[in-house]
């Protein structure tokens, strides 16, 4: 009897010790564990292990266009057809340490630029603040430049068959937004009261656009800032800044927002380039240029598969004793600038509702 109990608790022991080696092990697989797996429209995630939450994320985008052309001139008409490819991205992002770290760079093989987006990120606060160093997209633009390319409706093309930064623009977006991204520095927070939401935002940048990659003159940066409210709380996903509601909101949603920016010796209409305004001297006969302000304000609403979006845009210069020529005899005045540089208001509401077939009324 003696010797069955010691042989059956060593057959215990033994068989808990397998256990608990088992449990140890899977504990260890658990951890290490990666995946790789597609998602339709964000991309292929590779995820290396759960320690950390290392990710990377491989997305290319192709988008095609067709296109018609009537023109009716000197009582002669004029068709012509074109296929196109508007849109060819290619972009890689990853994040590390529990997310604490993020780079993004972004190819754009139609845009004007080689690089459209490169930037690296750290993220503290338990991820409720975020600093970015880079060219990204910039804050200070109305809602719908802030969007997505992937999910615009249509697209805008150039004579040259080259896409305007992915997207069409209405008179809005083409007089006040040269480029939808910038390089510079970005600070992003975020913070709530129950389900009231508010995001703000501020950036430092070149204030020349889309050329952070290349010689920068010394003319003065461009400094800006953003705050985004939903009272209704975040929206699905990006769905706060697409034109339609994709995702059909099960509940209303809500967004406003309001940005304003000051680009500090505006050397372009709408400070999104270098240089290409001359004939502006200061009071000592040297070329100069004014500063370019801007100021945005916004709204969106969303609710199973209907959309409104309203926007407005305010451009102006700030600038004394400047003058259009080197005696400083002639003044600068608003007028005269508004042959250089792009001023005024600019309004864009719109409306649409998106079936859940996909197809949508505009």
């Amino acid at each position: 009897m003696i010797k069955k109990s010691v042989i059956i608790y060593f057959c215990v022991l033994m068989m808990s010790f397998t256990q608990t080696k088992a449990q140890d092990d899977t504990r260890q697989l658990m951890q290490i564990d990666s995946s790789l797996v597609y998602i339709n429209g964000e991309g292929t995630y590779l995820n290396l292990g759960k320690a950390d939450g290392t990710k990377l994320n491989l997305l290319a985008t192709i988008q095609p266009g067709l296109q018609y052309n009537r023109l009716d001139s000197a009582s002669k008409i004029r068709t012509s057809n074109r296929m196109s490819l508007n849109l060819i991205r290619i972009a890689l992002s990853a994040s590390g340490f529990k997310n604490r770290l993020s780079l993004s760079i972004v190819s754009d093989l139609t845009g004007t630029t080689p690089i459209l987006e490169g930037w690296v990120g750290l993220s503290f606060f338990n991820q409720k603040a975020k600093l970015i160093l880079g060219q990204k997209q910039t804050n200070t633009n109305n809602r719908l430049a802030m969007a997505d390319e992937r999910y615009a409706q249509v697209l805008g093309q150039t004579i040259s068959g080259k896409s305007d930064d992915g997207s069409v623009y209405g008179a809005l977006m083409k007089n006040f937004v040269g480029s939808t991204r910038e390089g510079g520095l970005f600070f992003e927070t975020n913070f709530g009261i129950n389900k009231f939401k508010i995001y703000p935002s501020v950036s430092i940048t070149t204030g020349e656009g889309q050329n952070f990659f290349t010689a920068q003159p010394n003319l003065g940066f461009k400094y800006g800032g953003r705050v985004d409210i939903m009272p209704f709380g975040d929206f699905i996903k990006n769905n706060a800044f697409i034109a339609h509601d994709i995702y059909h909101e099960p509940k209303p949603k809500i967004a406003f927002g309001f940005a304003a920016s000051l680009n500090v010796k505006a050397s372009s209409p709408i400070g999104s380039d270098h240089t290409s305004i001359l004939g502006i001297y200061n009071a000592s006969g040297l070329q100069d240029y004014p500063n370019y302000r801007k100021i945005v304000a916004d709204m969106i609403f969303k609710y199973k598969g209907f959309a409104i979006v309203g926007e407005y845009t305010n451009g102006s210069i700030v600038g004394k004793d400047l003058f259009t020529n080197s005696l400083a005899s002639n003044k600068f005045t608003e007028t005269i600038a508004s042959t250089s540089y792009n001023l005024g208001d600019a309004y864009n509401i719109q409306t649409s509702y998106i079936f859940k077939n996909h197809w949508a009324i505009d």
